[in-house]
């Protein structure tokens, strides 16, 4: 009679139960053949420690990535742009980041003060009230920055020689948005403003946990750190180490512009050429 009852009980609350099971369905569905566990776990590798007295010599570069150029249109990936990583990690405060003016990562400055350069403004204007549409009242409203304004970026580079190794090598030291500015009444276009400068190995650790689309095909996916490592990008020089701090465009103009970015590079190249007997 007691295992009689027992049944009756648990039977009165079969349909709760079968309910709740019903209703706890997992929707989520896996997007590939295989259990992405690696995603999020990577740990960018070291770099190599480099001795002081080992550099024989070096020099700084400077170079702008345009993102409409067909070898980096990757960086314009409408699933996750390359801009929108930094921005999430800036918002995040996981790397510190610096003026925009600063390429020398000495004028550190807050996430909001940095996004504010993009031109994200407030502004207020009168509006008709809601419950009496005869009474106007002030609004404000929030003029939120097109971050797909950004075409291009601008890196610091460090080129040296290390003759430990016997070898020209190239670290990369940060980058910079350069987010096209429009007059707000005409549309036209102003400017370039250079938005933050982003220390490149403090945000390693992010940039190898992102996920960057593979310009070549049939193959698997590769993270941003690793794009930038085996430099799958396109740039030119605008800058190099000089006694008067200039640009190219300040002592070049027109196509000249181009032939002396090109000539500087060429100089890199032939420096390490000239280092050896053949």
């Amino acid at each position: 009679m007691r295992y009689l009852l027992s049944f009756f009980f648990l039977l009165s609350f079969a349909p709760a139960i079968f309910a709740a099971d019903a209703t706890e369905v997992n929707t989520e569905i896996q997007k590939l053949p295989w259990s992405q566990e690696i995603s999020g776990k990577r740990i960018p590798m070291e770099d190599v420690f480099i001795r002081e007295s080992d550099v024989m010599w070096y020099k700084n570069v400077w170079r702008v990535m345009d993102c409409r150029e067909k070898l980096n249109l990757h960086f314009k990936w409408p699933k996750r742009p390359f801009i929108g990583i930094l921005l999430d990690a800036i918002k995040s405060g996981d790397v510190p980041v610096y003026s925009g003016l600063d390429e020398d990562f000495s004028t550190p400055i807050t996430a909001s003060e940095a996004l504010s350069v993009a031109g994200g403004s407030t502004d207020s204007i009168l509006v008709p009230d809601a419950a009496n549409p005869d009474v106007m009242v002030w609004k404000v409203i929030t003029n939120e920055v097109n971050w797909d304004n950004v075409n291009k970026f601008r890196m610091k580079e460090v080129w040296y020689f290390d003759k430990q190794h016997s070898t020209m090598k190239v670290r990369i030291m940060g980058i910079c948005p350069l987010i096209d500015n429009y007059d707000p009444t005409t549309g036209d276009f102003r400017a370039e403003v250079p938005v933050f400068w982003v220390y490149f190995p403090s945000i390693r650790k992010t940039l190898v946990n992102s996920e960057a689309f593979n310009p070549f095909p049939n193959g698997v996916r590769l993270n941003w750190d690793q794009v930038f490592q085996l430099r799958l990008f396109s740039s030119y020089i605008y800058k190099v180490d000089n006694v008067l701090d200039q640009r190219i465009k300040d002592y070049k103009s027109g196509i000249d512009i181009l032939y002396e970015s090109e000539a500087q590079k060429q100089q890199l190249f032939q420096f390490e050429h000239d280092l050896w007997e053949y």
